[in-house]
């Protein structure tokens, strides 16, 4: 066993590297016994990484240093650049992308694993494809005029008008904006417009989200904003799961892809930021030529769970360069007023003004918002006790007494607790296990009951069969066709009732509190963001103001002041090579390398 692969087992038994990440460099040890140990660290490495979500490895900001610093055992250290590139370049295990090799480095000295370097290749290709401009005659009159039918003519409703022009005369646009700057109203107005001008049947236009509560939001804001928007036109209202849009199959080739596109003339990708690379690039290998695509999110949201900043790759690369002109921001906010607290601090956030941001939390006459700060579990005890527990409370009560999902649902909805962990010290679940303790002791359930009346429960894992889907919030309600019996009752877009029972319930669990990353999309009238006691690599700027925007009128950071301004000042920018290749991909250029064969790589993820 070589000395490097002792070193990284320290490493793994530290928690500092994943079995993945330790069993990928072991394959490349097997597939190469006389293997560097500069490639073996380097597989290492860009395992690693793609599980925490970046794409590749930036070798020189890694480079000399030192790698898996373990207490009680010497670290590991990485070569010098210079060295470790020649290593690399000259390993038969290692290509540029032009062969099938386990690792990829490129002339600027990032290093990938070849599925994602494929994967990245492949969806700068397709983007600067679709990016050549429509061959469709439009009359600029019939334009002219129906933009004025569906956008009053003023200052705030310019951005909007301006999307909407893009998407007529593109094929691949973006529009991007905060919560309450009018995404959809917008996109129902383009849909309206794209069928008066006869560039898109209505029948051929489809709408689609990365998860199902996304997708179950987007059916929703459809059919409030439609009848205002467009009364009498016959417009798409249904949006699925992009998976279920492509018909996807776990360990299977897609049932739509390039050999068998989607049959449509438009799809609409709503809440982009959360689609990861594997995902786009499917989506657009199964969409025809012809079609149109609009990507629809916030580039300041956090970024997708699995490996990717696809979005803000692409914004990035639509600020200046061959996708300039392709992206349309969306600034006016129509939900909070000029002065509002909630919008003041979600600029400051996202612009990094730290100072700007605390200033604003600390003043008294900004009511909306505050920073409270919690060192000792006792206060956070307190704080729920008084700020949380009367609602979940309620919830029960409410079901206890009868109450129908409905009533129930928006008690339930007028809070939302959130963290930035999933484990540890206020992380989900301690945040649920302290609330659900303090329930018990108010008599709302008995102690050691796993599930009773108005318990709130998240759906972690799809399950197509019965409409579920990851992120899918419930409440336990009693079965009035057999006494005695609980089941999990679910609200659709349209209000209707989904019923399941407890037993047949795919994984799931409390959700009194659930991370940011599972609320992305998700509104509620009051937020409680619940901070770690230290920094941690997964606070940054894009958590917590993905984290405050969730906020319809109110919100409460409980959380040590110095975390929160550590927070806002560092990014979760992930390393990635797609805005890079797209500003220097030419649109329509022809490819080089040989095409993705997805069914290769596909782990049915």
């Amino acid at each position: 066993m070589s000395a490097m692969i002792q070193s990284l087992q320290r490493a793994w038994r530290a928690g500092q590297l994943s079995d993945i990440a330790l069993h990928f460099a072991g394959l490349l040890g097997r597939l190469d016994p006389h293997v560097d140990d500069s490639i073996l660290l380097a597989g290492a490495l860009a395992g690693e990484r793609v599980i925490s979500g970046e794409v590749c490895v930036d070798l020189a900001q890694v480079a000399g240093g030192t790698l898996f610093d373990v207490d009680d055992a010497p670290g590991v250290g990485a070569p010098d650049l210079d060295a470790w590139l020649q290593a690399l370049k000259s390993s038969p295990l290692v290509s540029d992308g032009t062969a099938t090799t386990p690792l990829v480095i490129t002339p600027d000295g990032r290093l990938y694993l070849y599925r994602y370097f494929e994967l990245e290749r492949r969806l700068a290709e397709l983007i600067m494809q679709r990016m050549q401009i429509c061959d469709v005659a439009i009359d600029s009159t019939q334009l002219e005029a129906a933009l004025d039918t569906l956008f009053p003519d003023d200052a705030t409703s310019a951005d909007q008008r301006n999307a909407a022009t893009l998407a007529v005369h593109n094929r691949f646009s973006i529009i991007s904006g905060g919560p309450g700057t009018g995404k959809t109203a917008t996109v129902v107005r383009i849909l309206a417009l794209l069928s008066q001008l006869k560039l898109a049947a209505p029948e051929r236009m489809l709408l689609c989200a990365p998860t199902g509560k996304a997708a179950a939001r987007l059916r929703e804001a459809l059919a409030d904003t439609l009848p205002a928007v467009t009364p009498g036109d016959t417009l798409p209202t249904d949006a699925v799961t992009a998976h279920r849009l492509l018909g996807w199959r776990p360990g299977k080739k897609p049932r739509y892809h390039a050999g068998r596109p989607l049959n449509c003339d438009l799809l609409v990708l709503d809440e982009a930021s959360m689609v990861d690379l594997a995902l786009m690039v499917s989506l657009l290998e199964a969409l025809p030529t012809h079609a149109r695509l609009i990507l629809l999110g916030d580039r300041d949201q956090l970024s997708s769970v699995e490996a990717g900043a696809v979005l803000g790759d692409i914004c990035c690369a639509a600020d200046s360069g061959p996708l300039a002109g392709a992206l349309a921001p969306l600034t006016h906010n129509w939900r909070f007023g000029i002065n509002s607290p909630i919008a003041g601090l979600a600029g400051a956030i996202r612009e990094a003004r730290t100072a700007d941001a605390i200033a604003i939390l600390d003043d008294p006459d900004a009511t909306q918002v505050m920073l409270q700060s919690v060192h000792e579990d006792d206060a956070l005890d307190a704080l729920l006790a008084e700020r949380v527990i009367p609602v979940y409370a309620e919830v029960a009560r409410l079901v206890r007494e009868g109450a129908g999902a409905k009533t129930a649902f928006a008690k339930l909805n007028e809070l939302m607790v959130l963290c930035a962990h999933r484990h540890g010290p206020r992380g989900v679940t301690d945040i649920n296990e302290r609330i659900s303790n303090q329930l018990g002791a108010t008599a709302v359930l008995s102690a050691g009951v796993q599930a009773y009346p108005g318990q709130p429960l998240m759906v972690t894992r799809n399950d197509p069969a019965l409409g579920l889907f990851n992120g899918d919030i419930g409440i336990v309600m009693p079965d009035n066709n057999a006494p005695g019996r609980l089941q999990a009752v679910f609200l659709d877009a349209g209000g209707d009732e989904r019923v399941v029972s407890l037993g047949r319930l795919p994984e799931h669990q409390v959700a009194y509190a659930i991370t940011v990353h599972k609320a992305q999309g998700s509104q509620a009238a009051r937020v409680v963001l619940i901070l770690p006691k230290k920094l941690s690599a997964v606070l940054s700027r894009e958590l917590i103001y993905t984290g405050i925007t969730r906020a319809g009128h109110s919100l409460a950071i409980w959380g040590d002041r110095e975390v929160l301004a550590s927070a806002i000042s560092r990014s979760a920018q992930r390393a990635t090579g797609l805005a890079a290749r797209l500003c220097s991909t030419r649109a329509g250029k022809a490819p080089n390398e040989a095409h993705l064969d997805q069914s290769q790589f596909d782990d049915g993820d």
